[in-house]
């Protein structure tokens, strides 16, 4: 069944073979010490290694400066702002280096005397910067970007890739310069062909493409400002040999090079260097390979999948204590590791409805497969996301928009009940709608039910984890029971020497377990709930805990009158208070200690 009813499905007969015997356009490259520097410009000449200029006295050309020209202009369509590359001859070879069009002046070339550039003289320079300046009015700047993924240039909406997609009414061409590789490598048709052979029947590899698709559809429509999505963050763990990496890999290849110089990012790094590789993405997926190498403890980590969700970096200061403006992403991220991520964060119910977990026993079907993927995607890569770019300006955002909300009503009608249906709903049909647009531009047949089901299972194994209320509450429960000897159970006495967290009262059908809030906080803490406020809010919801008219929190006599100095030792409070201390009072079904003895 397919994700949607596409007319003109390809089947590995109908995809375009490639005659491999056929020679590519040959590009020839020249050597630095081969690079040809004859240029006239009255009154100045390049010749061979020398700058000259025109001596009307001697009425001949006389040497100014080792030769020195702009070998190109840029002009960044972000920033606007405009660079040029100078090679220059230094000693004994051609160095070229890249500077700001503001560096062109004599004050700032002379910097680069350290570089090797013949200008320690000032009438050296004062020639160089002359000739120089008149040079650069012969050169038409490129225009580059260091963006990827979607944004507005003249007012029109484009897709910043290797090469700007763009309506064909905008003419403006840009070429990438970025940190990754994008650059579109191989034959399309060579793609076409190995998706055919390698991934067609293989869900859990479409998945994967379907997943890295959602990051255009997210970046489109926060771009646009039509919706405002989280970044997607999918995460798929196991053992090393299930092919994990593999099927990251298959997925980015659509958009770039699967590799560590590509859009194979690795986890390496603190999770501010981490967050700055992600700055100004709004469309190309990327992976983060092994997230056990990554070192943060419970706390950070957790906090750094907030950050990277809410496409915006940490709040930080300037060294004059201003606030720097933070910068932003939207995209997808897929992350692979040996164990999960969510069982090294806290268990916060918002963590969870932000980061996916998947867990196969196997992504590819066999070596061979994974063997062949591996090979195909390193020869073949970057085809496939330009392509859906482009088809997605032809449907329009707004198009784009309803198809997702056609798919997430689709998934709310299979989807099991909870609080977090709504968002859940909207995160897993990016998803769908990836692979929907996969289905029009390639006119590829998905699996279309196998992946949902994928989905739906995922989301049926993640309910339980993630409803943070029901979980602690059975933690809880086994926590009072492994530590029963700390509390006063009834009327009971506890040993002098044993610290009192509380009280425990039973009955045939109910058991009230009364503990101080500094021992709950506590015990929050060591099962990963960072926020104990939160987490009893939840609770109470729920109908799970006993309280005072107005308050979370009841008061109980816990501490006797003998045990004064245990009680100011503990709360550090001194005195007996004449009500009680105040406690949460978690309540369970019949007598929970009654097998515990």
């Amino acid at each position: 069944m397919p994700i949607k009813k596409v007319k003109y499905p390809v089947s590995m007969g109908k995809v375009k073979s490639i005659n491999t015997t056929e020679s590519p356009s040959r590009i020839e490259n020249k050597s630095k010490s081969e690079e040809v520097f004859d240029l006239d410009l009255y009154p100045f000449k390049l010749k061979e290694q020398d700058l000259l200029v025109w001596d009307d006295q001697r009425e001949k050309y006389i040497q100014v400066s080792k030769a020195v020209k702009i070998n190109s202009i840029t002009r960044c369509i972000e920033t606007r702002d405009i660079e040029v590359e100078l090679v220059f001859w230094a000693f004994d070879r051609f160095e070229t280096v890249v500077i700001s069009r503001g560096d062109l002046s004599k004050r700032e070339l002379k910097k680069l005397a350290s570089k090797g550039l013949d200008v320690l003289q000032d009438k050296q320079a004062s020639a160089v910067a002359t000739f120089l300046n008149k040079q650069e009015k012969t050169i038409t700047p490129t225009n580059v970007h260091k963006g990827m993924g979607w944004d507005f240039q003249g007012g029109q909406l484009v897709y910043k890739h290797y090469e700007l997609i763009a309506h064909p009414s905008y003419s403006t061409k840009s070429k990438y310069i970025g940190d990754y590789d994008i650059e579109p490598r191989g034959d399309y048709y060579d793609y076409l062909n190995l998706l055919a052979r390698e991934v067609m029947g293989k869900p859990a590899l479409q998945l994967m493409l379907c997943v890295a698709m959602s990051s255009l559809i997210i970046g489109m429509l926060n771009r646009t400002n039509l919706l405002n999505l989280d970044t997607l963050l999918v995460h798929i763990y196991g053992a090393s040999t299930t092919g994990k990496t593999t099927a990251a890999m298959l997925g980015v290849s659509a958009a770039g090079a699967p590799t560590a110089g590509g859009l194979l990012q690795s986890y390496n790094g603190t999770r501010n260097a981490i967050a700055k590789k992600l700055v100004g993405n709004y469309g190309v997926p990327i992976v983060l390979d092994e997230s056990t190498m990554n070192l943060m403890d419970m706390q950070n980590f957790s906090s750094f999948i907030y950050e990277i969700a809410q496409n915006t970096e940490k709040t930080r200061l300037t060294k004059e204590s201003e606030l720097k403006d933070s910068q932003s992403w939207s995209t997808t991220i897929i992350s692979t590791g040996e164990s999960s991520i969510l069982a090294k964060s806290n268990k916060n119910e918002g963590l969870r409805v932000r980061l996916f977990e998947f867990s196969l026993d196997k992504w590819t079907k066999d070596g061979k497969n994974a063997e062949n993927l591996k090979k195909g995607i390193l020869n073949s890569y970057g085809h496939i996301a330009p392509k859906i770019a482009k088809k997605m300006l032809e449907l329009g955002p707004e198009k784009v928009a309803f198809m997702l909300e056609d798919n997430k009503m689709d998934l709310l009608k299979r989807l099991p009940e909870s609080k977090f249906k709504d968002r859940i709903a909207t995160k897993l049909a990016l998803v769908i709608t990836g692979a929907e647009l996969i289905e029009l531009t390639l006119e590829f047949e998905l699996e279309g039910e196998e992946i949902i089901e994928m989905l739906i299972d995922q989301e049926l194994k993640a309910m339980s984890d993630r409803e943070m209320a029901p979980k602690f509450y059975r933690e809880l429960k086994q926590h009072i029971i492994r530590f029963k000897r700390n509390f006063k159970i009834n009327k009971e006495p506890v040993a002098t020497q044993q610290e009192i967290w509380g009280k425990i009262e039973t009955s045939s059908n109910q058991t009230q377990c009364y503990i101080l809030p500094v021992i709950f906080d506590q015990i929050a803490r060591d099962y990963g709930y960072s926020d104990s406020k939160v987490l009893i809010d939840a609770l109470k919801r729920d109908g799970l805990i006993l309280h005072d008219k107005n308050k979370n929190q009841k008061r109980k006599f816990i501490f006797s009158k003998g045990e004064i100095d245990q009680r100011e030792e503990l709360l550090g409070q001194s005195g007996y208070p004449p009500k009680g201390d105040y406690t949460y009072c978690i309540c369970y079904e019949g007598n929970i200690l009654e097998d515990s003895f």
